[in-house]
């Protein structure tokens, strides 16, 4: 290859990737934990009932069980994210998602997969907030943290856009990985299989090595700033995370209500699940970095919110009229419906990332990211019993025109949240509103 080309071809890599060092790092540690997801999402509920042998109803009870007390976990690892540095503290909540998932290798009783879920999604919670911490740290605007000479810097919106690009991109490999082990459907595969999903851990963590573990205030922002609790009495950030965890129940539309109402209530071919998922996909990877862009300012996060309610209500729409509709003109308006749905998401992850960020204290981050991804991890909690009732009961059409309008107006609270007065944010300037 030619050194032009060469050049080239590096600045095609240095365009699509994020700046070397620090944002570079996270990236690759966001892959292999996204890897070991999509392996884990693919395959754990066959592990479960297959080799560990326990009934579908006690693997989901368990899991629900687990995944709501574990929610209690947020807030308080959040707030060791901003007492220890968020990096310091990820890389030990990787570390004991790696001992419980190697240890779920060997529990073959109800009660040893209890306790170990419950474990592992308590640091999955915590490990959420610390990520969010640990952008905010990695990226542009981090307390006392100047871009380095000669790179360019990534703001914190667009670095965490990229890391759901990122997302994507290592569920799908994880997830096509898995196929053969599901394909030869033996319980030695299965095994295996977690056991890789497991090493993943410790792999996400080795590039945090190169980060440096600081915390996400500077000395002393702790006694300026109040409460250690203080994101319990922020009623601006409450109504935000309550908005965006009800526009976050169309990820539980894509993954629980499609495949069952294509299946029971459309002609349409059953391949046409895997091509709605697929859209999506391949949207989400090509779009979301474009869709983020002025999410930095308040207002335009809160209209993009407001966006996202106003095409999850068409998407909604349109899927309402495909039951019992023809193959062909059912798989035209789903795939209309796929990108309807996917463009909600795209709007919903700038505008949510926006405000997350924005409207949370410097120093603050870990317990502020923490309460966020309760409003999430509520919908995914309550989605599919609610979705249930209202689009695949008895009278589907109506459930789906009802959520849709849930949508909307949920999406159209977003703006007026900035009305709301904080506790120790920052109000939302005149000239970010003129931007």
């Amino acid at each position: 290859m030619s050194t032009s080309a060469r050049s080239r071809t590096r600045a095609l890599l240095d365009a699509a990737l994020p700046p070397p060092g620090e944002p570079r790092l996270l990236a690759l540690s966001w892959l292999v934990k996204t890897v070991g997801s999509g392996l884990y999402l693919t395959t754990s509920t066959l592990f479960f009932t297959r080799v560990v042998g326990l009934p579908v109803h006690q693997v989901a009870s368990g899991l629900t069980v687990a995944g709501i007390v574990a929610l209690a976990g947020a807030v308080p690892l959040g707030r060791l994210a901003d007492r220890f540095g968020p990096r310091r503290t990820y890389t030990v909540l990787l570390g004991v998602q790696f001992a419980t998932m190697a240890a779920l290798a060997f529990a073959r009783t109800f009660p040893a997969f209890l306790a170990l879920i419950l474990v592992f999604l308590l640091a999955e919670q915590g490990s959420t907030a610390a990520r969010g911490a640990l952008v905010a740290t990695v990226g542009e605007g981090a307390v006392g943290v100047p871009p380095r000479e000669g790179v360019r810097a990534w703001g914190r919106v667009r670095l965490r856009a990229y890391l759901r690009v990122v997302t994507n991109i290592g569920i799908t490999v994880g997830a096509a990985a898995s196929a053969l082990v599901i394909q030869a459907d033996t319980e030695a595969g299965y095994v295996a299989l977690l056991w890789c999903t497991a090493l993943t851990y410790p792999g996400a963590a080795l590039p945090l090595r190169w980060l440096p573990a600081r915390e996400t205030r500077p000395a002393g922002k702790a006694e300026r700033t109040g409460s250690g609790w203080q994101v319990l009495r922020d009623r601006r950030y409450a109504a935000v995370t309550l908005i965006c965890g009800v526009l976050s129940l169309q990820a539980q539309v894509l993954s629980f209500a499609v495949p069952l109402w294509v299946l029971q209530h459309t002609e349409a071919p059953p391949v046409l699940v895997s091509g709605i998922v697929a859209v999506n996909t391949v949207m989400v990877i090509c779009l979301q970095i474009r869709f983020s862009r002025g999410a930095e300012d308040d207002r335009r996060a809160a209209r993009m919110c407001r966006n996202s309610g106003i095409a999850l209500l068409a998407a909604c729409a349109l899927v309402a009229f495909t039951g019992g509709m023809g193959g062909w003109q059912a798989t035209v308006l789903l795939l209309l419906f796929a990108a309807a749905l996917t463009f909600g998401e795209l709007w919903l992850s700038a505008g949510s990332f926006g405000l997350s960020f924005n409207l949370a204290p410097e120093g603050m981050h870990g317990q502020y990211q923490g309460f966020f991804s309760l409003g999430r991890g509520a919908a995914t909690a309550v989605a599919p019993a609610l979705i249930a009732l209202l689009c695949l009961g008895d009278h589907p059409r109506e459930g789906w025109l009802a959520l849709g309008a849930l949508f909307a107006a949920a999406g159209a609270a977003a703006p007026l949240t900035l009305r709301v007065r904080g506790v120790g944010v920052r109000e939302p300037s005149l000239s970010s509103a003129a931007k």
